[in-house]
């Protein structure tokens, strides 16, 4: 009887090992995290043109967000306000009727505005990879990269 139960004891201490071990593995820290949503993701641009961007005092920071309500884009360029449509099919994608306000802004938020429309405009496809999203044109050139944003 004490063999038996030594048996059951032994036995039931392998299956909680074995349990621990794999949910240990499920949690490496190697794993990659999920990749963010292309819809209704504050994505924040870092870089254009292979540039990075950065943020001026009293400007609100370049960014976009896809709504997923009527595919409205919504966002700021660095200086005015922007907004239009867009479509998505798998990895490609379209801008359009993008449009900004027309505030007068210092040289560079205005030549951050400019190459981000444009960069909008020649954007064909899209990938994202855990919190970055990168927009590219027709020969897979990279036009724009985000990051994503979450506000609590």
């Amino acid at each position: 009887m004490i063999r038996q139960l030594t048996l059951y004891v032994l036995i039931s201490i392998l299956f909680a090992a074995a349990g621990c071990s794999s949910t240990t593995f499920g949690n490496h820290e190697t794993m990659e995290p999920p990749d963010e949503s292309l819809i209704n993701t504050y994505w924040k641009l870092v870089r254009l043109d292979g540039a990075p961007i950065i943020a001026q005092e009293n400007f609100r920071e370049a960014h976009m967000v896809l709504h997923q309500d009527a595919s409205r884009l919504a966002g700021a360029t660095g200086c005015n306000t922007l907004m239009g449509s867009y479509q998505v099919e798998n990895e490609h994608i379209a801008f359009n009727q993008v449009a900004a306000t027309k505030r007068a802004c210092p040289v560079p938020q205005m030549e951050t505005e400019r190459t981000f429309l444009a960069a909008l405009k020649q954007a064909t496809a899209w990938r994202v990879e855990g919190a970055r999203l990168v927009l590219s044109s027709d020969n897979n050139e990279p036009l724009a990269s985000f990051e994503a944003v979450h506000l609590y």
